[in-house]
């Protein structure tokens, strides 16, 4: 009698956690595709166990994939769509928008508005939104992340265009470049502004070339890239010496009008602690 219970509550999780995964993969594909595609699917993921963690979660981004991999997941729309994307963490609420920006930009999106924010004592919450005929690839976005030390533990997908990430940013970091301390660098011509890892000087110079007209705008951030100090001049400035304030970690550089007026670059002279 033992064993036969035994069995059947064997039998009872393993179907539990079949529904589990065909429920997550029924929620990338749509329901109709899922139905039409049902046999393959349960030939792809007849392993189904490969494609759970440790705690028992589903493995969304194995999952997508695995999806991605035999040509089941669509990521092109026969015309532009209003996508949303839901980004959700816990922490590092303005670094975390940071990261956000440089890798949908690195995946080519550079045009999205912010749709809503929700910040409270236990989690923060921002949602984007933008016009696209391809879907913002998951697995491309999750890689992006990871490059800048954030790992994605949830992904969800609502109806057709809207999707949702859990991101865990313990070990969260922007892209600044560094360079060596006590020696003049030269930086060329800014795309965007300049963002500077300063973590190990005491004090920065900048000095722009002849031929520019600079109108300097110097904001120094810590690690949460909350504002320290900031440095604007309304007039043509040839040369700035500024002391690095106390815990900042980047610092960012531009021109309070436009990048074109130091489109020949700065001089930058970093002194160490």
């Amino acid at each position: 009698m033992v064993k036969r219970v035994l069995v059947l509550l064997i039998l009872f999780v393993v179907n539990l956690s079949a529904l589990s995964l065909d429920n997550k993969i029924e929620s990338f594909l749509g329901k109709d595709e899922f139905h039409i595609q049902k046999n393959l699917i349960d030939i792809i993921f007849h392993n189904q166990q490969a494609y759970y963690k440790e705690d028992g979660s589903i493995d969304d981004l194995k999952v997508l994939m695995q999806l991605k991999e035999n040509g089941l997941l669509k990521l092109f729309y026969d015309s532009p769509k209003d996508m949303t994307l839901s980004f959700k963490t816990d922490a590092n609420p303005l670094v975390l928008m940071r990261v956000i920006n440089e890798s949908l930009e690195a995946m080519g999106y550079s045009y999205f508005i912010t749709d809503k924010v929700i910040k409270n004592t236990n989690e923060f919450i921002w949602n984007v939104k933008l016009s696209t005929e391809h879907v913002v690839d998951p697995i491309l976005l999750a890689k992006e992340l990871h490059a800048r030390g954030c790992e994605t533990k949830e992904i969800k997908k609502y109806e057709n265009y809207n999707w949702s990430y859990v991101i865990d940013t313990k070990s969260i970091n922007i892209k600044a470049e560094k360079y060596e301390t006590n020696t003049t660098i030269k930086l060329k011509k800014p795309i965007k502004p300049y963002w500077i890892d300063i973590e190990e000087a005491k004090s920065l110079s900048l000095r722009s070339k002849i031929a520019d007209r600079w109108y300097p705008s110097i904001i120094f951030y810590d690690k949460s890239l909350n504002v320290l100090q900031f440095y604007k001049k309304d007039e043509v400035v040839d040369a700035v010496k500024i002391d690095i304030p106390k815990n900042a970690k980047y610092v960012k550089i531009g021109d309070i009008y436009t990048l074109d007026n130091i489109k020949r670059g700065l001089s930058l002279y970093l002194v160490s602690k």
